[in-house]
């Protein structure tokens, strides 16, 4: 018997399990990528750094301009009071107008520096600062030079320190009530000015020692002679008595010269010179009367 297309057995398709669910799958939906954040530039952000350190500068530079025009223009700042200290031989009018100050000029724009070497210029004056006093005054410290001696240097005489400086010319004003040193070469006071300053010095520990005795009670010291040898003549009283002392030691001289003074006058007489010089034989004194 043959097998026709009409009597084939059909094999059904075999049902799943009953306790078996298909569940239908689903595509999963694309995850969406997370935004992209541009993040400047390194130029971007010098030129921006630099955009705002420009505002910066611009606002306290015209913040500065505005202050210094204000503090430069303004009457409070005027001046009207110069103070000074310090100062003995030059008055308060002589510092100020040798500072070039001028009251009314504002305190901002005098020149301290300007006004400092002007006033050191000065002779007199050894050392000077200037402050200023806010709203308006300007004080003046300086440090004069004393004078201590007149020093004779050929045809001029200067005034000397008690340090030995020769430091200005004799002018009419200056004071001159003063031991007066003569004898010292004034070439030497060119060339060889440390050791001029030690023997002005000497002289006027010299000149100390002679006040303070019991001759210089008496008769005034007028003129200390320094010797080029190295010796010392004094000069004193109105009589102008001759001193010939010599090398020190000058004290035990000094006491000498007074108890022959004090005999000579004794016999009513007046003493021209003593001669206490002799080194050979410091105990012999020669003087001279008139």
């Amino acid at each position: 018997m043959s097998n026709s297309p009409s009597n084939r057995r059909v094999r059904r398709p075999s049902s799943p399990p009953p306790d078996v669910l298909e569940v239908p799958t689903r595509t999963p939906e694309a995850v969406p990528s997370p935004p992209v954040i541009k993040t400047p530039s390194r130029l971007q952000a010098v030129m921006k750094d630099a955009a705002g350190l420009a505002l910066v500068v611009g606002i306290a530079v015209g913040v500065a301009y505005g202050a210094e025009r204000y503090i430069t223009t303004s009457p409070r700042f005027a001046l009207t009071e110069v103070l000074t200290l310090g100062n003995h031989f030059r008055s308060q009018a002589d510092l100020t107008t040798r500072a070039g100050i001028n009251v009314g000029e504002n305190v901002f724009t005098i020149d301290l520096d300007a006004a400092q070497n002007k006033l050191q210029a000065d002779p007199w004056i050894a050392d000077a600062t200037l402050a200023r006093r806010l709203p308006d005054g300007i004080l003046i410290t300086v440090v004069e030079r004393q004078a201590a001696a007149l020093v004779a240097l050929g045809s001029d005489t200067f005034l000397a320190t008690s340090s030995g400086e020769l430091f200005k010319k004799l002018e009419p004003g200056d004071p001159c009530e003063l031991p007066v040193i003569t004898g010292i070469d004034p070439d030497r006071a060119l060339s060889d000015r440390e050791g001029v300053a030690r023997d002005i010095v000497h002289a006027l520990d010299l000149a100390s020692d002679y006040a303070h005795g019991s001759l210089g009670q008496k008769q005034p010291l007028e003129e200390i002679h320094l010797a080029a040898t190295g010796g010392v003549t004094l000069v004193i009283g109105k009589a102008a008595t001759q001193l010939v002392l010599g090398g020190p030691p000058y004290r035990k001289k000094l006491e000498e010269a007074s108890r022959v003074v004090l005999e000579i006058e004794r016999r009513g007489n007046k003493a021209d010179a003593i001669f206490l010089d002799n080194d050979a034989r410091p105990n012999r004194v020669v003087a001279r009367v008139k």
